[in-house]
């Protein structure tokens, strides 16, 4: 009898063992997936964002070159081509603006997104070099606003 006791102890102990490290490695596992996924999301964060930067960069200096072909005659160039690319580089950085709103769950990121995208579409309005100038301080100031949110979310 005590044999079979102890053969029964031995194999509860088994069992139990077994569903403990089943256990263990099932909570390891789900931790390395979510760091994993946590990972990938904060790279395509941070590849979304800072494309999109650079977008803002690009399309402000097509709006600025704009400005200076059509009130100063500065580089002059076909109006059909200057433009077009202005309407280019407006396409490209909605796009990598969208790509940014569809990734990103922090309001005050997308808030600073869209308004540095709003300013730097409004820079070839301005009616003087004086008023440029603003346009183009403050187009500045939003871009390095939203550079610092996206830092705080990545």
């Amino acid at each position: 009898m005590n044999a079979v006791i102890t053969s029964l102890i031995a194999v509860l102990g088994t069992l139990l063992g077994s569903v403990v490290t089943h256990a263990f490695q099932q909570r390891s596992a789900k931790r390395t997936e979510r760091n994993a996924l946590d990972a990938q999301l904060r790279q395509e964060r941070l590849d979304a964002y800072g494309a999109y930067a650079g977008l803002l960069v690009e399309f402000r200096q097509a709006m600025l070159h704009h400005w200076f072909c059509v009130h100063q005659g500065r580089d002059a160039e076909d109006e059909v081509a200057l433009r077009g690319r202005s309407f280019e580089t407006r396409s490209t950085a909605q796009q990598a603006l969208f790509r940014l709103q569809l990734i990103t769950d922090d309001a005050a990121l997308g808030t600073a997104a869209v308004d540095a995208f709003t300013a730097v579409g409004a820079i070839d309005r301005a009616q003087d070099l004086p008023e440029l100038a603003t346009r183009r301080d403050a187009t500045r100031e939003l871009i390095d606003a939203f550079v610092a949110n996206a830092r705080r979310c990545v």
